[in-house]
């Protein structure tokens, strides 16, 4: 709105002042409009909340609808130290004992003693191939293509085992400064019987290198170890793990066994001596933190609805939604479905949840693990999906519940967008009466200035006059 301008400098009437405290007044109407702009958009706020609260509630009983948490299994190892492990929901209930006899392992072969950073001297290739060899060590049956590997005269056994690395074989090599200098260790990357390695080494021309040559101390193949003139000597031989479950002797290429049992995984961390019982059960562990997950969000939202539609009597303040329909008629439906029994005639209170005077759900922990001991029966009461508001599990109902009022047509979603309207129209009649107001201030301005021009000319001549008949008095 413009500013008030005039000086009022004719009759030394105060302008400013008279058409501010006229426009204070004028300006009444549009200071209520905003005052109930803000509540409108403090009620949006207040219903966002319920909305995001419905949202989590929806979740947290959507979650227990989840046909996976009713299958989940529990996998329990009396030596956690030494087997663990997990089930899926495939696996069957049951417990057995699984005897650790070794443990998978990774082929490592470890060089002769080389000058600390000397270089190999002479140039060639060294040839990785993987595949398998037998009890002996003896024979071995290559799979899969070799990786050649070119070596300079001036490499170092650093500078090997770098190239090893870059070279992507399925192997890593290390070198290692010992007492006598320096070795290179080259170790499967892959535990498993099938997952040994081969190294065959040929000098620049193709053909074996001399003997005494620093390329053939890198060697350790059938040809080399069947001549006994392996360079290189083995410290681990590739190896499955062996073990046996109730006496059934079983194996594993690593020491992560899956679904020898169906749905099983066993971590073998170490040997045993003895058998170790392992048992499979249902997960009601799983079960229990989503009940529990879906009373907190319930809380959550009813405690919510509580504070913004309540009345504090002894400060006499209305909370934003104090006597908003809406919001009433949706905290009284929560409390009206979880009070209702199911089609078998069960409460919530039943099963643990008991329904507390102020609305909110408490935990009654006998009564929910009495249920938990019948799983199949616990679902069906809960989350039964019949189409049918009636026949319907308990979560069931209140999930429906909270996505009908979350919906594009729900109650909640409706008002939220009947206040965005209300605050729509609110803006455009603000704008309106500004813009009158504006034009109402300039007229009063115009109105007062002509007045003050009028009182000045009046003032005017009322000292004229005077003068005059000073002048006839006088003569």
């Amino acid at each position: 709105m413009a500013s008030i301008s005039s000086p009022g400098v004719g009759s030394g009437l105060d302008i400013n002042a008279i058409v501010g405290k006229m426009m204070a007044i004028e300006q009444r109407p549009l200071q209520q409009l905003q005052t109930k702009a803000g509540s409108i958009e403090t009620k949006i706020s207040s219903y966002g909340q319920i909305k995001a609260a419905l949202s989590s509630l929806y979740d947290a009983a959507n979650a227990l609808m989840n046909s996976s948490t009713w299958q989940s299994k529990q996998f329990t190892s009396a030596d956690k130290s030494t087997i663990g492990g997990s089930a899926s929901a495939a696996a069957g209930a049951g417990s057995f004992a699984v005897q650790v006899d070794r443990l998978a392992s990774s082929q490592a072969l470890a060089s002769g003693s080389f000058g600390a950073g000397a270089a190999v001297g002479v140039a060639g290739q060294l040839s990785v191939q993987s595949g398998r060899w037998d009890a002996a060590g003896s024979t071995f049956a290559g799979t899969g293509s070799a990786v050649s590997i070119e070596i300079a005269a001036d490499d170092t056994l650093a500078d090997i085992a770098g190239k090893i690395n870059a070279a992507d074989a399925g192997v890593s090599a290390v070198v290692v400064r010992g007492t006598h200098g320096e070795q290179l260790l080259v170790r499967g990357s892959k535990t498993g019987a099938d997952n040994g390695f081969a190294l065959s080494v040929q000098d620049a021309d193709g053909q074996p290198p001399g003997a005494g040559s620093a390329l053939a101390r890198l060697a350790y193949d059938q040809a080399s170890i069947q001549a006994g003139s392996a360079g290189m000597v083995r410290s681990a031989a590739a190896g499955d793990a062996v073990f046996s479950i109730n006496g059934i002797a079983a194996s594993s290429p690593s020491n992560t066994a899956e679904d020898v049992v169906p749905g099983l995984k066993l971590e073998l961390l170490k040997t045993t001596s003895a058998p170790v019982e392992i048992s499979v059960a249902a997960d009601r562990k799983a079960v229990r933190d989503k009940i529990e997950a879906f009373q907190q969000a319930y809380n959550r939202l009813n405690a919510l609805v509580a504070e913004l539609t309540r009345y504090d009597a002894a400060s006499k303040k209305a909370q934003p939604l104090q006597g908003d329909g809406t919001a009433v008629n949706l905290h009284n439906a929560l409390r009206g479905l979880v009070g209702q029994p199911g089609a078998s005639g069960s409460y919530l209170s039943d099963l643990g949840l008991q329904v507390q005077r102020d609305g909110s759900l408490g935990l009654d922990a006998a009564k929910l693990e009495a249920a938990l001991a019948d799983l199949p029966k616990l679902e069906q009461t809960l989350t039964a999906s019949t189409g049918d508001a009636a026949t319907n599990g308990l979560v069931t109902r209140i999930r429906d519940f909270a996505f009908q009022a979350n919906g594009v047509n729900g109650s909640i979603s409706g008002r939220s967008n009947a206040l965005q309207a209300a605050l729509k129209r609110n803006a455009t009649e603000q704008d309106d009466l500004s813009t009158r107001l504006a034009v109402r201030q300039q007229n009063l301005l115009r109105q007062y200035q002509t007045l003050d021009a009028n009182m000045a000319s009046l003032s005017s001549l009322s000292s004229f006059m005077a003068a005059q008949v000073s002048r006839w008095n006088k003569s």
